[in-house]
């Protein structure tokens, strides 16, 4: 194939994962600020360049040590302001580019471009997606689990150096993407078997010990440990098995038994489908796959306390991957139909997570405190009391808004004060 034969067949995919994606989060246009977001974008970009710049690569203060992900919101908060649309057409951008390079990965593992595609869709209207899309800080776990499924190309490609340095980005990005030193050793091990490049792993692990220790002996606050504990407890059982059905494409919200009932359906078949492979030289992959999404689990299986499904891109693309592999078994028109019906159940649950879930019910009671306080225009220098309302008790306030930097954020002119009536004593401040 000629490089021009491959742009077209490139950008064609890209369009399409792109209309796919759009018809499927177009909702989230409409999602405002909530919660992390007035802190991470008021932090990472309303003081000057350079104030910023250290911000972003400095001890942590606000967040973790994630340079990247910091970087992020630099970039974002500087180019798009108060313009919330926009930060949802970057994250739907980076969303894409994750299931554009899927597919790339893909047609090199099984050199079928029906099957990749599909399993490429199957990854984007994937509904565990939701908070990733919907949430503007939720796209920061997308950032590295792209770098990462992009050096895994490269490392498919032969192309070493830059596998490690898009690793070391990935990392960088969020320490959670160490997972990636158990993928390349299971696919020496597991796929490559008798033509391991002990030099590469070697490397591999060197870098993620390396970073592992600079990140928690140097750049990690003790509030941050104490916040993230891990555990193996009963709890840690409950955890898992949240992650393993949201892996799966049963959403954290929606609980409707008919959509659940289809995809228990589409699950069963296409488990009989996958389990063709071990008929063949290709169980290999199936057992890749296994170890990929179970790791992709770590270290969120361990903090029970924090579960949300939007740590799962990892887990889901080996998801993604088996299922394209159990394609090559069916024939197109069949293909076809399981991707439909998988899409179908996401639409309906995607719809039904949108009613239920946390985002959009504290991006709306943001919203409303923002239109409230534009509305009144209290004299600067007010302080701006949070009390239980019809808008929403005291304490829900204060995590819609950012613990209070919402009002910074978005009147730092005013100079406004917050005083939140669940937490202080709002009386003795006035």
């Amino acid at each position: 194939m000629n490089f021009k034969t491959r742009l077209y067949e490139n950008l064609f995919v890209f369009i399409l994962l792109f209309i796919v994606s759009i018809s499927l989060f177009y909702k989230s246009f409409e999602i405002f600020f909530a919660q992390d977001d007035f802190i991470l974008i008021n932090h990472f970009s309303q003081g000057t360049l350079w104030e910023n710049l250290k911000q972003v690569f400095a001890y942590p203060n606000v967040s973790h040590w994630r340079p990247l992900q910091n970087l992020y919101f630099l970039v974002s908060g500087n180019l798009f302001g108060k313009s919330y649309p926009i930060y949802h057409g970057l994250i739907l951008i980076i969303h894409i580019t994750s299931a554009f390079v899927i597919f790339n990965v893909l047609m090199l593992w099984i050199k079928n471009k029906n099957a990749s595609i599909l399993g490429a869709i199957i990854y984007t209207v994937h509904p565990s997606h939701f908070v990733s899309v919907f949430w503007i800080s939720g796209s920061a776990t997308s950032i590295g689990p792209l770098f990462l499924v992009s050096s895994f190309y490269l490392y498919l490609k032969g192309k070493k150096n830059w596998t490690l340095l898009l690793f070391v980005l990935s990392l960088l990005s969020s320490e959670a993407m160490v997972t990636g030193t158990v993928i390349f050793i299971g696919y020496e091990i597991l796929v490559k078997r008798k033509i391991i490049n002990r030099l590469f792993l070697l490397k591999v692990i060197a870098i993620s010990l390396a970073f592992l220790l600079l990140k928690f002996l140097f750049l990690t606050p003790d509030a941050t440990l104490n916040t993230y504990t891990l555990e193996i407890s009963k709890e840690t059982i409950t955890a898992f098995r949240y992650y393993f059905l949201r892996t799966l494409g049963f959403a954290e919200t929606s609980q409707d038994t008919f959509t659940s009932i289809i995809l228990v359906l589409w699950l069963v078949s296409m488990t009989i489908a996958v389990l063709r492979i071990f008929r063949d030289e290709n169980q290999k992959f199936i057992w890749f796959f296994a170890l990929s999404a179970f790791a992709g689990l770590f270290p969120f299986v361990l903090i029970p306390s924090h579960l949300s499904p939007h740590y799962l891109n990892i887990s889901i693309w080996a998801f993604t991957s088996a299922i394209s592999l159990g394609f090559l078994y069916l024939k197109p028109p069949l293909r076809l139909i399981f991707v439909l019906t998988f899409a179908f159940a996401s639409i309906l649950n995607i719809q039904l997570t949108y009613q239920n879930n946390w985002v959009v019910k504290r991006s709306k009671i943001s919203r409303q405190y923002i239109e409230k306080f534009k509305t009144e225009n209290p004299p600067a220098g007010t302080l701006l009391v949070f009390d239980d309302s019809t808008i929403s008790t005291s304490s829900e306030a204060y995590f819609a808004l950012g613990t209070g930097e919402a009002i910074d954020f978005w009147f730092g002119g005013k100079n406004y004060k917050t005083c939140f009536s669940a937490f202080e004593n709002c009386q003795a401040k006035n």
